[in-house]
C-alpha cells in the first residue's frame, strides 16, 4: 500500500490484529532498502498473531531533508494509524530513526540490527580520503569511484540528504533510551564494525547484546536465527 503525507510518499505493509492488544511491531529498513528487505521476519511475526508494520522509507523527500526530518515523518505516519508505542526494529538507516524515536521515548521496545549513526573511527589514510572526497563534491566533480555504496546507488538528486544523514551522528542521544533495548549485530560486519555494537550497549543503559553469523545483512544471512531473536524479543 501507499500514503501521501504532505505531498511525500511511502510504502507500507500493515497487518493489524483488532482482538490483539499487544504492540505493533514496526520494521524498518536500510538507505536503499524496501519491503522485502524484513519481508521474511514480517510475516513471521504477524504468523504469530501480533500486529506489524512494514515501512518502506520515501524514496524521493525535499532536499532539506535530515535524518530527524524521516523520524518525524515516520511518528506523523504511526499517529495516523493509531499505533502508539510500538515496538520498533530498524536496521542500518532505519537504527538511526529508531534511536531518535526511543529517545524521544515513542516506543515500548527497540531493537537496533546493525545501526548506523554511530560516530566511525578514522585511520589518517581514511580521513585524508574522505577530505579529498568532499573538495570534490564542493567542485561539483567527485571522484570517479569515490563514495560508499549507498551513495553511489543514490538518486543523485538525494545524495544531499545521504551526505546529511550519515554526517549526523546519534551518540548525544544515547542516554535518554529508556525502553527494553537489544542489538543484534553481524559478527564480521564492515559497513557499521562491532565496535559501533559495543558502544551502543555501553551506552544504552540495561541493552543486551547478540551476535549472528554474517556481515552488515547478517539478518538476512543467519535468518532463522533473526527470527528467534526476535519472536523472543517481542514476548518477553
Amino acid at each position: 500500500m501507499k500514503e501521501n503525507i504532505n505531498g511525500v510518499e511511502c510504502e507500507y505493509e500493515y497487518v493489524r490484529r483488532e482482538t490483539n492488544d499487544g504492540n505493533t511491531v514496526v520494521f524498518l529498513h536500510g538507505w536503499g532498502g524496501g519491503l522485502e528487505s524484513f519481508s521474511g521476519a514480517f510475516r513471521a511475526v504477524t504468523d504469530m498473531g501480533v500486529p506489524a508494520l512494514n515501512f518502506a522509507f520515501p524514496k524521493k523527500v525535499p532536499s532539506d531533508w535530515g535524518v530527524y526530518d524521516y523520524a518525524s515523518y515516520l511518528n506523523n505516519f504511526l499517529r495516523s494509524k493509531d499505533i502508539s508505542d510500538p515496538i520498533v526494529i530498524g536496521h542500518s538507516f532505519g537504527g538511526r530513526i529508531g534511536i531518535i524515536t526511543a529517545a524521544q521515548g515513542l516506543c515500548s521496545k527497540l531493537m537496533l540490527v546493525d545501526s548506523a549513526g554511530m560516530r566511525p573511527h578514522f585511520c589518517l589514510r581514511k580521513k585524508l580520503a574522505v577530505a579529498r572526497y568532499h573538495r570534490s563534491i564542493k567542485r561539483g566533480k567527485p571522484l570517479d569511484g569515490s563514495g560508499s555504496i549507498d551513495y553511489n546507488n543514490t538518486d543523485p538528486e538525494m545524495r544531499g540528504v545521504f551526505v546529511r544523514i550519515v554526517n549526523t551522528h546519534l551518540e548525544k542521544l544515547l542516554p535518554y533510551i529508556k525502553c527494553p533495548t537489544l542489538i543484534v549485530w553481524g559478527r564480521t560486519d564492515g559497513e557499521t564494525p562491532p565496535y559501533m555494537a559495543k558502544r551502543l550497549n555501553a551506552r544504552i543503559d540495561g541493552s543486551r547484546l547478540e551476535y549472528l553469523d554474517g556481515g552488515h545483512y547478517a539478518y538476512v544471512e543467519s535468518h532463522y536465527g533473526f527470527v528467534r531473536l526476535v519472536k523472543s524479543f517481542i514476548t518477553e
